[in-house]
């Protein structure tokens, strides 16, 4: 949790504190409002955050681009700790006529930055290292429907799900999750995605490798045993100057080496690898037929 929390507070940072066009900021501040708003006590309009730093900038769009008396107010405890209020005192009319338009009609830099809006007041990431997962966490069934409609206007797969209370809006998979980082203008948080899919797809790489690489050593370390056991056995039957003289060769090889690759043993021989292994298996055709001569007739070479 508080890998996912401080990725999460990461991308949320990135997305306040760069520089947007007012268009993207008027939507951030409609996606804030469709995703938290809520009222007083008096019923003043007002929407919540997690950052003071999300209220500040609301503030600024509000009161700048669309001239609303808004104020950031501050809540101690509860569920979920601390939470910072951007209220309208007076401005129900104001607050309806701004989110009267659907998302999906709004200016693509607009619904852009609606989806940024969105993410602040209710999004997730997971890290990732354990996953690629973004999520909305949404209590109004219009800002649930906006935000699938949204989405999958972008090309986007979302897939919903439901939370006690609450509808959890999420995409899955790196793809994903870096086209809405991008969407988002967190280009900074889509580059270390990249890195760390970039690392991941290597370690997965050389892990392979180095299985790989285990499983033939390991292969040709039972086979060499094998082959140094045959010949040892075939010596003590038969001696090995009873061998063919292209035989003994190899056999005396592989008893000086016994850990030599097999393609060594050839380059020393004059031999593929191939070559090396059928004159050490016919090595252990002839012990073996050697063995089965001390049960029955004699057999020559």
């Amino acid at each position: 949790m508080k890998g996912q929390l401080s990725q999460t507070l990461r991308v949320k940072e990135e997305i306040l504190a760069g520089s947007h066009a007012d268009v993207f900021e008027r939507g951030v501040l409609r996606g804030l409002l469709d995703a938290g708003l809520t009222s007083l006590a008096d019923g003043t309009p007002a929407v919540a955050v997690d950052l003071a730093r999300t209220a500040r900038v609301a503030h600024r769009i509000a009161t700048d681009q669309l001239h609303l008396d808004a104020t950031v107010l501050m809540r101690q405890g509860g569920a979920r700790g601390r939470r910072f209020l951007l209220a309208f005192p007076g401005g129900q009319d104001a607050v309806r006529r701004f989110t009267e338009p659907l998302p999906q009609r709004l200016p693509a830099l607009a619904r852009r930055g609606y989806l940024a809006g969105l993410f602040l007041a209710v999004g997730s990431l997971t890290p990732p290292r354990t996953g690629y997962l973004v999520e909305l966490r949404l209590a109004r069934p219009a800002a649930v429907a906006a935000a699938q409609a949204l989405l999958s206007g972008f090309g986007l797969t979302p897939h919903r799900r439901l939370r006690r209370e609450y509808s959890v809006i999420y995409l899955r998979g790196a793809d994903q999750l870096a086209e809405v980082l991008s969407l988002m203008h967190a280009q900074e948080a889509r580059l270390k995605l990249e890195d760390a899919r970039s690392v991941r797809s290597m370690r997965g790489t050389v892990n392979r490798l180095v299985n790989a690489e285990s499983a033939n050593v390991e292969k040709s370390v039972r086979a060499a045993i094998a082959h140094g056991e045959w010949i040892r056995r075939f010596a003590a039957q038969r001696g090995l100057d009873s061998l063919p003289p292209k035989l003994r060769d190899a056999a005396q090889a592989r008893l000086d080496d016994p850990e030599a690759p097999l393609e060594e043993i050839g380059r020393r021989l004059g031999l593929t690898k191939a070559g090396v292994h059928y004159r050490l298996r016919r090595i252990a055709e002839l012990a073996e037929a050697a063995a089965e001569d001390k049960q029955g007739p004699g057999r020559t070479l």
